[in-house]
C-alpha cells in the first residue's frame, strides 16, 4: 500500500497572517479576561432577586467574549506547529515545549499558592494529588484556572507526530474522531479542557490544508452574525436555570449546545475581526501588545483577584453602582497590569521574567512597533 503523497514546500507565513496570528492573540486573551472577573457568574444575592438588565449584561459578555479564545488560540497552535516546524527531532521538541509551557505553569501557579498562603494565613492541607494538580494540572484544573490551556497545548505537543500523520493521510476520519470524542466528554483525563484537542487537530488540518479557512463574503456575514447570536441563546439558557424555569437536564444540553457553537463561531468572528485590524493604520499599536500579552494570559487571574479581595473590603461588591465599571474594563485593567509588571520585570529582573514567560522576550514597546501596511482586499 503506498503512503500519502510527500507534502509540497510550504511558503512562510505572509505578513498578512503573521499579523493577524498577532492580532487574534491579543484580542483572545483580553476576551478570555473578561469570564474571569470575579464573582464569576451572576450573583442574585441570598433571598435571590429578580435578573435586572446588568445581569443579562454581564453574562451576555462572558458569553460572547470569553469562549472563542479557548479554540483561537488552539487552532493557532496546531497551525503554527505544522507551519514552524522545521524537522526538529521529537525529543528536542518536547524540551521547548516544556520550557516554554510548562516551567510558566508551574510558576505562576506557585505564585498563586504563595500569595493565598499569605493572604489566609497558612497554606491549606493537600495530598500530593492535590499539589500536583495545583501546581501542574495533572488530573484536574491548577490553582490559576486557565493555565490548564498550557498543560494540555503539551500534551498536543506529544501527540503532534501522530495528529499530523493522520491528518495527512486520513483527515475527515481524523477530524470527525476528535469531534467525536470530544463532544462524548472523553478527552479527559488526557485534558483537562474539552476544547483544545479538537481544536488543536483542526489547527493541524488549517496548516496542511485538509481544512478550508478562507469563507466566502456569505460565509463571513453568517459567522459574524452568529457569533452575535449564539451568545444570546446561552446567556437565555443561563438565565433560565437561574430561574428554575425549564428542565435542569434539558437545560444542561441547550447549554452544552450553545457553548460549542459559540466557540466554533466566536473563534472564526475573532479571526476575521483580527484580519481587519491589520489592515488599519493603526494595527502597529495592537501587534506591538503581542509580545506582552502571554503576560497578561497568565497574570490576569491574579490582577482581579487581588483587586476584587479590596473592592470587597471597602463594600464594592456585585450589586455596587460601581461594579459594572469594574467588569466593563477588565481587560485593560489586566492589560495595563501585565505592561506594567513587564516594564518593572525587564528593568530589575529580566531573568526571572523570561523564566515566567517561558523563554519568550517580550521586549517590544507599546506605540513603537511597527506593522507593514497590507493593501485592502475585499
Amino acid at each position: 500500500m503506498s503512503g500519502p503523497p510527500p507534502e509540497r514546500p510550504r511558503p512562510p507565513l505572509s505578513p498578512a497572517v503573521s499579523n493577524s496570528i498577532k492580532v487574534a492573540r491579543v484580542l483572545g486573551i483580553l476576551g478570555l479576561v473578561i469570564i474571569h472577573v470575579p464573582p464569576w457568574r451572576i450573583d442574585l444575592g441570598d433571598p435571590p432577586r429578580a435578573i435586572g438588565a446588568f445581569d443579562l449584561v454581564f453574562q451576555y459578555c462572558q458569553e460572547l467574549f470569553g469562549r472563542a479564545s479557548v479554540p483561537l488560540l488552539s487552532i493557532i497552535s496546531g497551525y503554527l506547529m505544522v507551519r514552524l516546524d522545521t524537522g526538529i527531532a521529537p525529543r528536542a521538541r518536547l524540551a521547548k515545549k516544556a520550557w516554554s509551557l510548562l516551567v510558566p505553569l508551574f510558576c505562576w501557579n506557585l505564585i498563586a499558592v504563595l500569595l493565598a498562603a499569605i493572604l489566609d494565613g497558612g497554606l491549606p492541607e493537600r495530598s500530593w494529588l492535590g499539589w500536583a494538580n495545583e501546581l501542574f494540572a495533572l488530573t484536574a484544573e491548577p490553582a490559576i484556572l486557565p493555565l490548564y490551556f498550557l498543560r494540555d497545548m503539551f500534551v498536543c505537543a506529544i501527540l503532534y507526530p501522530l495528529l499530523r500523520a493522520l491528518i495527512g493521510r486520513w483527515p475527515v476520519p481524523a477530524i470527525l474522531f476528535a469531534l467525536a470524542i470530544t463532544l462524548a466528554d472523553w478527552t479527559y483525563p488526557l485534558f483537562i479542557g474539552s476544547g483544545p484537542f479538537l481544536f488543536f487537530t483542526v489547527g493541524v488540518g488549517v496548516a496542511l490544508g485538509k481544512v478550508r479557512a478562507r469563507p466566502g463574503r456569505t460565509a463571513t456575514a453568517l459567522i459574524a452574525a452568529a457569533a452575535l447570536l449564539v451568545p444570546a441563546f446561552t446567556t437565555s439558557v443561563t438565565t433560565a436555570m437561574l430561574t428554575g424555569a425549564f428542565d435542569q437536564p434539558t437545560l444542561d444540553a441547550a447549554f452544552t449546545a450553545g457553548l460549542y457553537l459559540e466557540r466554533v463561531f466566536g473563534a472564526g468572528a475573532t479571526w476575521l475581526l483580527a484580519g481587519w485590524v491589520v489592515r488599519q493604520p493603526w494595527a502597529g499599536r495592537v501587534t506591538a501588545i503581542e509580545p506582552m500579552i502571554f503576560l497578561v494570559f497568565c497574570s490576569h487571574v491574579l490582577w482581579l483577584g487581588l483587586a476584587w479581595n479590596v473592592l470587597h473590603r471597602i463594600g464594592l461588591d456585585y450589586d455596587h453602582p460601581l461594579y459594572p465599571l469594574f467588569f466593563l474594563t477588565a481587560p485593560l485593567q489586566a492589560l495595563a497590569a501585565g505592561v506594567a509588571l513587564h516594564a518593572v520585570l525587564s528593568r530589575i529582573a529580566p531573568r526571572l521574567l523570561a523564566v515566567l514567560c517561558g523563554g519568550r522576550t517580550p521586549s517590544a514597546r507599546p506605540g513603537r512597533a511597527t506593522t507593514p501596511r497590507l493593501r485592502r482586499t475585499s
